[in-house]
């Protein structure tokens, strides 16, 4: 390259930025507004913690890692200088006709830097020579700014970017990308080369420079700069003033908590329980300067919410950390932990900042989506329109959401760097984590391996965790933190353990708990035809009720059981007179969503705890009699209170789960049969009375689990169960590894098998990351990657079909179904607020009429819909058939599925 071309000046011709504006963006001044916003982000946005991580694995100090990642963020589209991107503007491209024609492919500017940026840096003296040198890792990295990273070309450290990439063009295209490279490096003054670029520490930085592309790439900020000159040093001292704005409207300001003892933090608490007292107490002079792992065992009820919170609190203080992700097993728990975070939030945060909900329905949820209209919600800790676009939720400072949307992480999906990054920082709380099966636990135990690693603090609460499960979560951790051989602390139950990610020092304590006897009543149950006839059992234990009043749950194992249930119950109170007839709830997953959401409301409003009557024994909203039928959506998480507890067989740990909606509310006034917290077992038996396993079950629980319930159970008979002294023994006798049955070999074998395709699924340890790409190496959506084995994985939306064909969203056609060119937010609202969740299995056999209109096709929040048309049938019904399956929409039990 001659002396000219060297000196040849950027041109501000070629874009970066050019959709919806007035006049192209020049690509120099987006690269520069990258770069600034990058160092804004180190500075503001990211975690004491996190920025020390990734200086130490750059081998810097933080001010020169700082400077080096900015360099890096400016040159993030630097491949956008070829032809074949240039020319997606047609009238931008036309403008520049001295640039030589460029013959090839389509090809994505990312793949451009990561194959040109290598030798460019290797001209700046980073190592060269291999592609595993820092020269091509941060190429690599940056061909990542697109969520996947690209596989390593071997020729890539010794033939030209040209002879790999002919499409990037030569002649003045090449001197452009130097032009600008050159420009880039000397604006931003970087620091001394990188001693090396480890794989973790490049999964941070670039989820660190797409927030920073995503943020300066909005419309309506480089509307606002178009126009202000041609300088590059002038445009790139603007961009550092400028651009904090944009973090600060985005909601991604670190949150202050303030730092206060636990009956400040938590004034409605008068008394605070042994649990909570210890950790407050003990806690403080076990943390360090380093992040670790606390684990909470304790019966249900006993404030492991709250301990949670004040531990992570104080785990972030010490650490550096800054606001937490509250992750818990389903969406209802989630929605229900939303409300009471964002008290928590609104009290204790001395700054406004965000908190998000996260699941695949949050912006369903009224509290969520009103984002202040309502004055119901606290404005303060409201999150910004920009924070409820997709992948962005989990950047705010304050999450709470379901486990999978942190197990995403893990997985090797588009943009799992950005969750990684989201993650760091933060505390992350992990609520009901026995509630897993072996392969969520798997990738649990990846997750926490990478979260040791990158040094955020975990608080991991349980109630029925056995030991093994508690130890594999614990080892992980230590594992990731570089502590290998830790001796992990002894597990009591009820208490509390520490680990140290720093020292590798661990502690445990044992508390004091509520001791209760909780009455087993196991009921001899009939299976016929392998259904279990309840009518007889309900009836003999519901009759007090009938009598005198009260409140009773009865909760079965699958929806269908459920929806049969409660007809069963609807027949035998229909003779009652009105004044002594309980009211009658039925709550499961395949209600519409708003249904659902509506059933959930008014079962925690009765049920749960009443923040407006404070005194319980007075609770207006309290029914004198009534029964909820449900499934497994009530077990956990959710803060409600039944006289009696009437439950179907199911593994211990479930059951006193369930058991634990029994008696929850000390003071509440219970009816005079209700002597004491009873929960009664529906045992599915035969004529000589053993077990029988109704045909339903097993694909629900593992029937070597519910074998080994009912032995234990049958051991304890018509005795009781000591909370919290007899809980632990019963889970670990249930849940050990023992082989003793065929039955005991097959969930052995299954877990196994859970085992090896977690290890499939999951991206690598971090020691064990060879190359990038194999960190987003699935070429499916995140929607497509399960985190859960047979979880409900479509979607169906029931329509009514009138005689003419017309579709509409209600019974009466008052609603049609919108099939409009383009649906706005309150029309896509409207029809997802329909939707049911299904197993994939009951979908089977669709046609052409299931499919979803086609101008739906383009939003990715309708596309996969299934549709189920239903007709007016002769009894009155409204009916629809998928495949061999015939489906009926009711509004008080929801879908029934019948073959």
């Amino acid at each position: 390259m001659g002396e000219s071309e060297e000196r040849l000046s950027v041109d501000l011709r070629l874009w970066g930025k050019s959709g919806g504006l007035d006049n192209p963006y020049p690509l120099v001044f987006h690269l520069l507004d990258t770069a600034a916003m990058a160092t804004v982000l180190w500075r503001d946005y990211l975690s004491p913690g996190t920025g020390r991580f990734i200086a130490e694995g750059l081998g810097m100090d933080e001010e020169a890692a700082c400077k080096v990642v900015s360099l890096w963020a400016g040159f993030h589209d630097i491949g956008k200088i070829m032809a074949c991107f240039q020319s997606m503007d047609e009238d931008a491209y036309a403008k520049l006709d001295d640039y030589p024609a460029v013959e090839g492919e389509k090809r994505r500017h990312e793949e451009a830097v990561h194959i040109w940026l290598g030798q460019a840096l290797a001209g700046r003296g980073y190592e060269n020579g291999t592609p595993r040198a820092s020269a091509f890792q941060v190429a690599q990295l940056l061909g990542g700014h697109h969520g996947r990273f690209l596989r390593r070309d071997h020729r890539e450290c010794r033939f030209s970017p040209v002879e790999i990439l002919p499409e990037l063009g030569t002649g003045k295209w090449e001197h452009q990308r130097q032009a600008v490279f050159d420009a880039v490096y000397g604006l931003l003054d970087p620091p001394e080369t990188p001693a090396q670029v480890k794989s973790d520490v490049a999964v941070l930085v670039c989820g660190l420079i797409i927030l920073a592309d995503w943020l300066v790439s909005q419309e309506e900020y480089i509307s606002a700069r178009l126009g202000e000159g041609e300088d590059t040093e002038k445009h790139y001292r603007r961009s550092l003033e400028t651009v904090p704005q944009l973090m600060k409207h985005a909601g991604l300001a670190p949150v202050r908590l303030r730092d206060v003892n636990f009956a400040e933090e938590f004034p409605e608490i008068d008394a605070p329980y042994d649990l909570q007292r210890s950790v407050a107490g003990n806690l403080p002079a076990l943390l360090a300067s380093s992040p670790g792992m606390l684990l909470i065992t304790a019966p249900m009820g006993e404030g492991k919410t709250e301990t949670a919170l004040h531990g992570g609190r104080l785990l972030a203080r010490a650490s550096g950390a800054s606001g937490f992700l509250f992750a818990l097993p389903t969406m209802a728990t989630t929605d229900q932990m939303y409300v009471r975070l964002r008290k928590y939030g609104q009290r204790q945060a001395e700054s406004d900042a965000a908190l998000t909900l996260l699941h695949s329905m949050s912006w369903l949820n009224d509290a969520y989506s009103a984002k202040g209209s309502d004055s119901s919600v606290l404005s303060n800790i409201v999150a910004p329109d920009w924070l409820h676009g997709r992948n962005r939720g989990l950047l705010a400072s304050m999450a709470v959401g379901t486990i999978d949307q942190a197990l995403m992480a893990v997985l090797p999906l588009k943009r799992m760097m950005l969750r990684m990054l989201g993650l760091s920082g933060k505390v992350f709380i992990i609520d009901e984590a026995h509630s897993y099966d072996t392969y969520m636990q798997s990738l649990l135990e990846r997750l926490l391996s990478w979260l040791g690693h990158i040094g955020v603090p975990v608080v991991l609460m349980s109630a029925t965790l056995p030991n093994r499960t508690a130890a594999r979560l614990a080892a992980a951790y230590m594992r990731g933190a570089g502590h290998a051989d830790a001796d992990l602390p002894k597990i009591h139950y009820p208490g509390w353990a520490y680990m140290d990610a720093g020292t590798g020092r661990t502690a445990s304590f044992t508390v004091e708990s509520r001791t209760r006897d909780l009455r087993l009543d196991v009921r001899q149950t009939p299976v016929i035809r392998g259904e279990l006839d309840r009518s007889g059992a309900l009836q003999e234990l519901l009759a007090p009720l009938i009598a005198e009043g009260g409140c009773a749950a009865v909760i079965c194992n699958t929806v269908a059981e459920a929806q049969n249930t409660y007809r069963v119950l609807c027949s035998w109170l229909a003779d009652l007179p009105p004044g002594g007839k309980p009211e009658l709830s039925l709550l499961h997953a395949r209600f519409p969503a708003r249904r659902r959401e509506e059933i959930t409301k008014e079962i925690t409003r009765k049920f749960g705890r009443c923040d407006e009557c404070r005194e319980l024994q007075r609770c207006v909203h309290r029914p004198r009699a009534a029964i909820v039928v449900a499934t497994q959506v009530i077990e956990q998480s959710l803060d409600l209170d039944f006289d009696l507890l009437i439950s179907d067989l199911a593994p211990i740990a479930l059951l006193l789960q369930r058991a634990g909606r029994c008696w929850r509310h000390d003071g509440r006034s219970r009816p005079s049969w209700a002597t004491e917290p009873r929960l009664a077992v529906l045992r599915p038996s035969s004529e000589s009375e053993a077990l029988a396993i109704p045909a339903a079950w097993p694909f629900v629980y593992h029937p070597s689990l519910l074998r080994r319930t009912d032995a234990e159970l049958t051991k304890i008979g018509d005795g009781v169960i000591a909370i919290p002294g007899a809980v632990q023994g019963l889970v670990e006798t249930v849940y050990n590894d023992a082989i003793e049955t065929d039955e005991d070999l097959d969930r052995i074998g299954r877990e196994m098998a859970e085992l090896g395709l977690a290890e499939m699924a999951s991206i690598p340890e971090p020691e064990h990351v060879q190359h990038l790409h194999m960190l987003t190496s699935a070429e499916v959506d995140e929607e497509m990657v399960a985190t859960r084995l047979g979880a409900e994985s479509v979607r169906v939306l029931c329509v009514y079909q009138a005689a003419d064909g017309r579709l509409s969203l209600d019974p009466q056609g008052a609603r049609p179904l919108p099939d409009q060119n383009k649906l706005d937010r309150r029309q896509i609202k409207e029809i997802l607020a329909e939707t049911i969740p299904l197993r994939a299995t009951l979908a089977k056999g669709r046609t052409a009429v299931n499919e979803p209109p086609a101008n739906w096709q383009k939003n990715a929040w309708l596309r996969d819909l299934v549709l189920i048309p239903l007709r007016l049938a002769t009894d009155g019904a409204m009916r629809g058939e998928l495949g061999t399956k015939r489906f009926e929409l009711d509004e008080m039990l929801g879908l029934q599925v019948s073959s």
